[in-house]
C-alpha cells in the first residue's frame, strides 16, 4: 500500500505542466534521435545531458527518461520503412518486420511494433515502480564489500554478452578503466597516467567521453560513408494500435519478449539491444512456425519490440539502488544525477522518495505517450529522411561542442571530446565495441573507491567480498558470467587436448 500511495503521489506531480511538457518533449527527441539512423537515443541523450544543469534533479531525469523511453522505440521506424536500424537494438526487428512492411504494408508493422513496444514498456515501468522499493531496503543492509562486488559484477557482465568478440571486449573494458584512472589520485592526492600532459590533471569525465564516442564519432561514420536513404514503402492503411484480437493472437510472443527484456534489463552493461536478441532468439526457438522466422512472422517482430522496451525501467532500478547504470542510457542519468549532487543509492529511497515516485510515475505516462507520437513521427518520417545528412551532422557537432565544454567549463573537455569522437570512429570501423569502454570509464573508479575503502576498513582482507553473505553471492554470480564468457573457449580447449 506505500507504494501505492508513493506511486499516486508521483503521478501528481508528474503530471504537473512542466514535468509533463519536457516529458512529452523527450520522447519527441528520443522518438526522432531514433528513427535517424546513424543518431541513436543515446546521442541524443548525451547531447542534452549538458542542457540540464539549469533543470532540477527531477526535471532532468524526467526529460533524460522522456527520451530515453522515445529513443528505444524510435529506431524500430527506419528498421520498418527503409529495413535501416535506427539504433542496434533495432536489428532484429529488420528480420521479419520489414518483409511484413513489403507484404501488408507499413501501417501493420508499425502497429505491431509500437502496440508491443507500449505493453513491454508499461510493465517495465510498473516493476521500477513497484519492485526496487524492495530491492532498495535489501540494499540498504549493503556495505563498502558488497557495493564493490555489485561494481564488479557489473563490469564482468559485459563479457557474458560478448561471445565471439571477447579478447577485444576484455581490451576496451581494461582501456575504459584505465582512462577513468586518469588525474589525480583520490586517496594520495597525486597525478597517475597522465604522462606529463597538464590537460589530464583534472581527470577525464566519463560525459565528455561518451559524448565524443556516440556523437562525434557517428557523425564523422555518417560523413565518411556518405551513405542516402530511400523511402519509398507505399501505405496500404491506417496506422492504429492494435485492436485486443490482434494483441490476444501475440499474447505468447509479447508476454515472453517482456519477461526477458525486463530480466535482461537488471543486467549492468546489458541494455536493449541484448534484450532484443535475446528475445529474437528465445522465440525463434519456441514459436511454432520457428521455420518460417525471416519472411514476415508477426511474432518475430512482437517479441524483440517487447522486449527492448521492457529493458528500460528493469535498467533503472540497478542505477536507483546501487548507483549501477544498467544500459548506455541509465548510464547518461546517472551522470545528470551526479551532475547535481544527487548520489543514487538505497539511501535515496528514505531520503527522497517523492523525487524517486514521480521519475516512476514519469517512466509509466511516457511509455503512453510513446504510442502517440510514434505514430505522428512514423507518419512524417518520409520528410525526415530527405533532409541532408550534412546539415544534421553540423548541429550535432555544434551541441556536442558547446555540451563538452559545459560539462566542466575547460576548453581541455572539448578537445578530449573530439579525440574520442576520432577514437570511437576507428572503434567502430575496426569492430572495436565501445560500450565495455564506456562502462570501464564510468564504474572503475567507484570499483577502485569501494575496493580501497573495504580495505580499510576490514584490515587488508580479502576474504571479505566472499566471506560476507551478501558479497558472496554477487562475487560468485561475478565469476559465473566470467566463466560464461570463457565457456566456449574452454570448450575449444578441451576438444583439443582429447583430440
Amino acid at each position: 500500500m506505500e507504494a501505492l500511495a508513493g506511486f499516486a503521489n508521483g503521478m501528481v506531480v508528474a503530471l504537473q505542466p512542466l514535468h509533463l511538457a519536457l516529458m512529452i518533449v523527450g520522447v519527441l527527441v528520443g522518438v526522432i534521435a531514433g528513427a535517424l539512423p546513424g543518431i541513436s537515443f543515446v546521442n541524443a541523450m548525451a547531447i542534452s545531458l549538458p542542457f540540464t544543469y539549469l533543470m532540477s534533479p527531477l526535471v532532468a531525469m524526467v526529460f533524460l527518461g522522456g527520451i530515453y523511453v522515445g529513443g528505444v522505440f524510435g529506431g524500430s521506424i527506419s528498421s520498418l520503412l527503409v529495413n535501416i536500424p535506427g539504433d542496434p537494438d533495432s536489428l532484429p526487428s529488420c528480420w521479419d518486420g520489414y518483409p511484413i512492411t513489403l507484404r501488408d504494408g507499413p501501417e501493420r508493422s508499425l502497429s505491431i511494433a509500437i502496440t508491443a513496444s507500449a505493453i513491454g514498456g508499461l510493465f517495465s515501468a510498473f516493476l521500477l515502480s513497484f519492485a526496487s522499493p524492495p530491492f532498495a531496503r535489501l540494499a540498504l543492509s549493503f556495505d563498502q564489500p558488497e557495493f564493490f562486488a555489485a561494481t564488479f559484477m557489473g563490469l564482468v557482465s559485459v563479457l557474458s554478452i560478448s561471445k565471439g568478440n571477447l579478447l577485444l571486449s576484455l581490451l576496451s573494458l581494461f582501456l575504459g578503466v584505465a582512462i577513468g584512472s586518469i588525474g589525480t589520485d583520490p586517496l594520495y592526492g597525486v597525478t597517475r597516467l597522465t604522462f606529463g600532459i597538464g590537460l589530464l590533471d583534472n581527470g577525464i569525465d566519463f560525459v565528455v567521453v561518451m559524448i565524443g564516442l556516440f556523437a562525434i564519432g557517428e557523425v564523422i561514420d555518417a560523413l565518411a560513408s556518405r551513405q542516402g536513404y530511400d523511402f519509398n514503402v507505399k501505405r496500404k492503411g491506417a496506422m492504429k494500435v492494435l485492436g485486443l484480437r490482434d494483441i490476444w493472437k501475440l499474447r505468447g510472443s509479447i508476454s515472453r519478449g517482456t519477461g526477458v527484456g525486463s530480466v535482461i534489463g537488471i543486467i549492468p552493461g546489458a541494455g536493449a539491444a541484448v534484450g532484443a536478441l535475446v528475445a529474437y532468439g528465445v522465440e525463434r526457438q519456441v514459436n511454432r512456425r520457428r521455420s518460417e522466422f525471416g519472411t514476415g512472422i508477426e511474432d518475430g517482430l512482437a517479441a524483440p519490440e517487447a522486449s527492448k522496451n521492457a529493458t528500460t525501467g528493469t535498467a533503472m532500478i540497478p542505477l536507483l539502488t546501487l548507483g549501477i547504470p544498467g544500459s548506455a542510457g541509465a548510464a547518461i542519468m546517472l551522470a545528470a544525477l551526479t551532475l547535481h549532487g544527487v548520489q543514487p543509492g538505497p539511501l535515496l529511497y528514505s531520503k527522497n522518495p517523492e523525487m524517486l515516485y514521480a521519475i516512476f510515475a514519469s517512466f509509466t505516462l511516457a511509455n503512453l505517450f510513446m504510442v502517440a507520437i510514434s505514430v505522428l513521427v512514423a507518419r512524417a518520417f518520409g520528410m525526415l529522411m530527405k533532409t541532408d545528412p550534412t546539415v544534421i551532422c553540423a548541429f550535432i557537432v555544434v551541441f556536442s561542442v558547446v555540451g563538452a565544454f559545459g560539462v566542466r567549463n575547460n576548453i581541455a573537455d572539448v578537445y578530449i571530446c573530439l579525440g574520442f569522437g576520432i577514437a570511437g570512429f576507428y572503434m567502430k570501423r575496426f569492430g572495436f565495441p565501445t560500450a565495455p569502454l564506456v562502462l570501464g570509464v564510468i564504474l572503475g573508479p567507484l570499483a577502485e573507491s569501494y575496493f580501497l575503502t573495504s580495505m580499510a576498513n576490514y584490515h587488508d582482507d580479502l576474504s571479505i567480498f566472499f566471506t560476507r553473505p551478501r558479497s558472496g553471492a554477487l562475487m560468485a554470480l561475478a565469476f559465473g558470467f566470467i566463466f560464461w564468457a570463457l565457456a566456449p573457449e574452454l570448450r575449444a580447449v578441451w576438444r583439443r587436448v582429447r583430440g
